[in-house]
């Protein structure tokens, strides 16, 4: 398996990320291991460093929608990494129960982090 940095960082032994991907805990396309997340999009699996991250969170997203038979809505969850307030990934989670587990999961691998999204400024509040 090859594993890809977010951060583009070269620096990681490929064996670690291995061992630490084959005994990770791993929840749709997300893996929490010891010192690394991992996500898989498609064939490549990225990784990034908890330390190496300013923020992790979830993001729900809800869209209305026409079905044959009645209208409804649609939830999807989703994780975001940041750093440097910028948003590196967005994976999308198989519902809210694993979403919240995961989340959960990633605080207690790493403690020290964020784990709210960040505050809207103004500007997005008018246009919401």
């Amino acid at each position: 398996m090859k594993f890809y940095s977010l951060t583009g960082a070269k620096d990681a032994d490929k064996d670690i990320l291995k061992s630490q991907f084959d005994n990770g805990h791993q929840i749709g396309i997300v893996c929490v291991a010891g010192d690394y997340l991992f996500i898989k999009k498609g064939f490549k699996t990225y990784y990034i460093a908890y330390e190496d991250t300013d923020r992790i969170f979830r993001r729900v997203r809800s869209y209305h929608v026409n079905m044959c038979c009645d209208q409804g809505d649609l939830t999807f969850e989703y994780l975001i990494v940041c750093k440097n307030d910028k948003e590196l990934i967005e994976a999308q989670l198989p519902g809210e129960k694993a979403a919240k587990m995961l989340l959960e999961e990633i605080k207690a691998a790493h403690p020290e982090g964020v784990y709210t999204a960040p505050a809207k400024s103004d500007e997005e509040e008018a246009v919401s």
